[in-house]
């Protein structure tokens, strides 16, 4: 998940508005603060600021994921936030994840407008990532209004802000399928391939014997130091390539 690829930020004069405050909850505290005030404010330890709403024949799924690399269960309210965890999980330089992390609250001329951004993201440089999730065939106007408010919120302080759009439920059991396979790699140097692109069965016997050698494989794939097409079925005949190569 490339996590450099931000949602355009409006000038600030495009957001009309007057005043805007920023509800969280750290420690058990709940606080709030005018959005000036909030740039240095942990986040990523907080509270979900709200709760998942639950209704009898509910369509939406929701529950928590584990995050192998943070070693943390973070909430979801759907499958593409899931998909986005698992993203995340993967991703270099993730090292916390809060769901549900705050209020933002904007006084305009209309009056009052408020959105929880779905996650806030610490990266290990310090950077901070505010992300929402949000199906691209559902992101109509009102939406990105909302969306160009909130980009435009983060650029005041300094933060990213990205928006999940992706929506590949063969790319989501991939890398579920992967997941499990994150440490069997973490001792073994990948050798140069003798061609740009290889079958995944291939690879595999080159990186170790049997079972083993597709663990290691399985291992570069879920870490991006070896790449293939995870929007199409993984196999031992899925084309597999170095990354950058």
């Amino acid at each position: 998940m490339d996590l450099t690829l931000q949602w355009p930020a409006p000038r600030s004069r495009d957001v009309c508005a007057t005043r805007v405050r920023v509800e969280y909850c750290l420690d058990g505290v709940q606080l709030e603060l005018d959005a000036a005030d909030c740039d240095d404010v942990p986040f990523e330890r907080g509270d979900p600021v709200r709760s998942f709403p639950s209704w009898r024949l509910k369509r939406h799924y929701d529950g928590y994921h584990w995050m192998g690399g943070l070693e943390a269960s973070v909430g979801f309210e759907s499958l593409t936030e899931r998909g986005c965890l698992i993203e995340l999980d993967r991703t270099p330089g993730v090292v916390a994840v809060a769901s549900q992390p705050m209020w933002i609250r904007w006084t305009t001329a209309d009056g009052l407008r408020e959105h929880c951004p779905d996650y806030f993201v610490r990266l290990d440089d310090g950077q901070a990532v505010l992300i929402d999730v949000k199906p691209a065939a559902r992101i109509d106007d009102g939406v990105r209004a909302q969306f160009d408010m909130t980009a435009a919120f983060a650029a005041d302080r300094g933060w990213r802000y990205v928006v999940y759009d992706a929506e590949s439920p063969i790319r989501e059991a991939n890398l579920r399928f992967l997941a499990p396979f994150r440490d069997s790699a973490s001792v073994e140097a990948l050798p140069v391939l003798p061609a740009a692109k290889l079958p995944l069965g291939t690879v595999s016997a080159l990186l170790g014997i049997g079972a083993d050698g597709y663990a290691i494989c399985y291992a570069h794939l879920w870490s991006g130091l070896l790449e293939t097409d995870l929007d199409q079925p993984l196999s031992a005949k899925s084309m597999v390539w170095e990354r950058g190569r």
